[in-house]
């Protein structure tokens, strides 16, 4: 075997591998625009840095029919993409987006890093004491009781980072009033940019309903900023779109 024959083989064997660690984070951590909306762009960028072109070009600069040590320099070369693979799957398990927070006018993402387990441990509702990994619950904050007055100065004071708080966590069934309230029309979106408009037109044809149906609300996450469809009626949350204000 040359060396152009096992450097191609390496770089289908790195392919298959990342393609289907990738699938897997998409499809269980980051489902939907979750993926984009958390920065998956970048670690798609370091994971075919490493693992799909620098190890291959590793095999196609040591590689030598019959030379000795060969084994070990491939074994190498080989735990250097395993480790480089494991860290970015460890990354990217230990951002993902564990709770939809709808937060006054917009949603807000947590994300694993952002909730502490003392914060976590206090949430009211006990399916929102652990942190789920087949992607994000839907929430919302609510109103805490007026009695505790001490809870109420508390939700004040981080209005803004309020969604990194599960204790300050609500049944988003009982805030769709307000989350429709909190919509604009779709043709407002749509009139930001050329690109909106064309995302937004996709849209309406693959749901095949009149746009006026359906509102946006703003979403976001530390890195990127979207926007979530919802029903004009109910307030039923639909999918997130990657258009923005």
């Amino acid at each position: 075997m040359n060396k152009v024959k096992a450097t191609g083989i390496h770089i289908l064997i790195s392919i298959v591998i990342v393609l289907s660690v990738l699938t897997t984070m998409y499809l269980l951590w980051y489902p939907n625009a979750y993926f984009a909306l958390m920065g998956g762009q970048k670690l798609i960028i370091v994971l075919a840095s490493v693992d799909i072109f620098l190890g291959p070009l590793l095999t196609f600069a040591v590689f030598k029919s019959g030379k000795k040590g060969l084994k070990f320099d491939l074994v190498c070369i080989g735990i250097l993409q395993i480790v480089a693979l494991s860290y970015g799957v460890y990354v990217m398990f230990e951002a993902r987006p564990v709770f939809t927070v709808f937060n006054k006018n917009k949603f807000q993402i947590s994300g694993v890093v952002e909730i502490t387990p003392e914060e976590l441990a206090k949430a009211k509702n006990p399916n929102w004491r652990s942190l789920s990994i087949n992607g994000p619950i839907l929430v919302a904050i609510g109103v805490p009781d007026k009695k505790d007055k001490k809870e109420s100065m508390f939700a004040r004071i981080e209005t803004d980072s309020a969604y990194r708080y599960p204790r300050l966590y609500d049944q988003y069934e009982n805030h769709r009033n307000e989350v429709i309230m909190s919509g604009k029309p779709l043709a407002i979106l749509s009139s930001f940019s050329p690109k909106n408009k064309v995302i937004i037109e996709k849209f309406v044809s693959r749901i095949n309903q009149p746009q006026s149906n359906f509102l946006f609300v703003p979403i976001s996450s530390e890195l990127e900023e979207m926007s979530v469809v919802v029903d004009a009626k109910t307030g039923n949350f639909i999918e997130i779109i990657d258009a923005h204000q």
